[in-house]
Formats: C-alpha cells, structure tokens, sequence
C-alpha cells in the first residue's frame, strides 16, 4: 500500500455550520491564564489553517478553546480520563469546524483504506527456538520469506514472535502486520504478503515499521486492558506505561493537536492541517501510526536536521541508547 496515500479515517461527528461565525450574544471573556493556553492551543491544532481563517472564524476556534481549557484543567487535576458529556460535546463541534474549513481552503485529501476482506491466508508456521519454523497450515513454501525477515533485523529481534502467516490481498495492499498472540502482549505474530516484496527498499521499510509496532506495543511497554490514565497516551484496550517510548512520543508531539486524541474524531483533513509534522500522510492516522513510521526512517535515514517537527520525530529515537544500538545493528547488516 501507498503510505503516502492513506489518510485517516472520519468518524461520524455533530454537525457545525462550515466557518462561519455565530450570532449570538458575546461571553463574559475568560481569565487571561485561560486566554493565554486557548491561543497556545489553537496555533498548535490549525496548522496550515492558521493563516487561512478569517477573524470570524479564528475568533470561533478561540471561543470553543476557551471553554474547553478549564473543563480539562479541572479533569487533568482530578486525574480523570473520561471526558464529561459537555468537553465530548465542545471537542466534536470543534473538530467539525477543523474539519469543513478544511475542506474550505485547503482541499480534500485523497481516501484510500484498506479492504482486509481480500485478504486470502496462503500458510502458516509455528516459531520454534532459535527462530526455526514449523508448517502448520497451507502449502510449505515460504520459508525463504522469513529469512528475508530475519536478514533486516539484529540477531534475536524476533524471539517473542510465536506465529509466521502468509496471506495475499494483492499487489500494492497490504504487505504486513504485527498482532499479538496473547492477551498481555508477551508473544507475537508476524504476518507477509509475498506479492508485495519485489520492491525491497519499501518492504525493509515496512519490516521495521511493523517491527516498531511490537517494539512499542508490547507487555514492557503497555497493559492490554487497563484502565485508561489521563497522563498516559492509551487507545482502546491498551494504556501506555508512563515510561513507554509510545507515551513519551505522545507527550511530546501530540498532546497539544486536540484537546483530547481519544474523544477527537479522524480527522480526514488532519495530515493537510499537518503536513510538516509527519514523515508520511500515512504517519498522521495516530500516534502508533506516527511512532512507527518515524522508527523505520530512524533506522534506515541518518539523523535529520533542522527543527521541522518531522525530524524532531526521526530524532527522538537517539534518546534511547538501546535503539541507537538497534539501529546500528539493522544497518549494518543492510550495508548502510
């Protein structure tokens, strides 16, 4: 699949009347430490719209920011994750608006998405010691497959892999996927589509990219099923640890771009309000998405300059000397 392509998915939202002001009687103004964050907010959350708004309609952004700040002040002083109705309410009318003014002065992005019902298994082994495979399903024909894996990757990076899949969507689909196996987070599967790896540079971009997702996603990193914390990046099911390289990316780079991830819509027009901040569109569906599409460009581009956000991301990987350590080790085994 076209990384470049693939936007995020809209999510059914309240409608808002498209970038245009409201009619109605002007609020008290808020207390000037709220004014002062609403206008921090909406810098970081219009991007490219920053200049497009009218005053009308900048005012708007401002207005919903302020009655938001103190809803979530008052939430992240309490320590609560879940959001009252009326800061779900405020969140959805805002992302609207984003959203239509958008579409307004920016365009629409394209749409594609992903049909998993193409998807057609072809085999399946089993991981034995020392990464060794047993058939178990499907036509024993794909070994060479997983010693493509193995040779992208530093010695013993799969040893919590206990599933290989083949599967088959067609050219240009999918071309993999990570999942765990159990319900922490301990063991994985690895899964390939065949079709796709004539192209190797895209296909070692993807091995580590999904490989980045077990890197990020594990039992060390996050509990499957726990309660959500509201100074800890989760999405459903999983709660990052507050250590985790997945919480620290959010804390550092998403926070800001909506009040609330987990209660803000997919944006369709996200990446083109963005498009700075992200080594790919593909990037911007969220933030596992972004993390690991930054890995694969930490391991396989030298270390990015200037201070575009896109290569704060790339960059953020040195801070962690045991994937510097990785990403040495992936290179030199690719000849870098």
């Amino acid at each position: 699949m076209n990384r470049r392509l693939l936007p995020l998915l809209l999510l059914p939202v309240l409608v808002l009347t498209a970038c245009r002001s409201q009619t109605a009687a002007q609020p008290s103004p808020a207390p000037l430490e709220v004014r002062t964050e609403a206008r921090r907010l909406a810098a970081a959350q219009l991007g490219t719209l920053e200049t497009q708004l009218s005053a009308e309609e900048h005012d708007q952004v401002l207005h919903l920011l302020e009655r938001l700040v103190p809803l979530r002040q008052a939430r992240a002083s309490d320590g609560r994750w879940e959001l009252s109705a009326e800061e779900s309410r405020l969140v959805e009318e805002l992302n609207q608006f984003y959203e239509d003014c958008t579409s307004r002065y920016l365009g629409e992005p394209d749409h594609w998405s992903a049909d998993e019902g193409k998807m057609q298994p072809l085999a399946g082994y089993d991981i034995e010691g020392d990464g060794v495979l047993k058939a178990t399903d499907g036509e024993d024909a794909y070994r060479p497959l997983w010693d493509l894996v193995q040779d992208l990757l530093p010695e013993g990076s799969l040893n919590a892999f206990r599933r290989f899949t083949v599967f088959t969507d067609g050219v240009d689909e999918i071309l993999a996927y990570v999942v765990p196996v159990d319900e922490a987070g301990t063991q994985w599967e690895l899964a390939v589509d065949p079709q796709d790896t004539e192209n190797l540079d895209y296909f070692a971009v993807t091995v580590f990219h999904e490989y980045s997702h077990y890197l990020t996603l594990n039992d060390a990193q996050v509990t499957y099923g726990g309660t959500p914390r509201f100074d800890c990046y989760s999405e459903p099911g999983m709660v990052c640890l507050p250590k985790s390289y997945l919480n620290a990316f959010y804390q550092s780079f998403w926070q800001d771009y909506l009040d609330d991830r987990l209660a803000a819509p997919d944006s369709s027009g996200f990446y083109l309000r963005h498009p700075d901040d992200f080594v790919t569109s593909y990037a911007a569906t969220n933030p596992s998405e972004d993390i690991a599409e930054s890995f694969a460009f930490f391991v396989l581009t030298d270390r990015a300059e200037g201070d575009a956000v896109w290569a704060q991301k790339i960059n953020f990987f040195y801070a962690y000397p045991e994937l510097v350590t990785f990403r040495e080790q992936a290179r030199t085994q690719l000849g870098l």
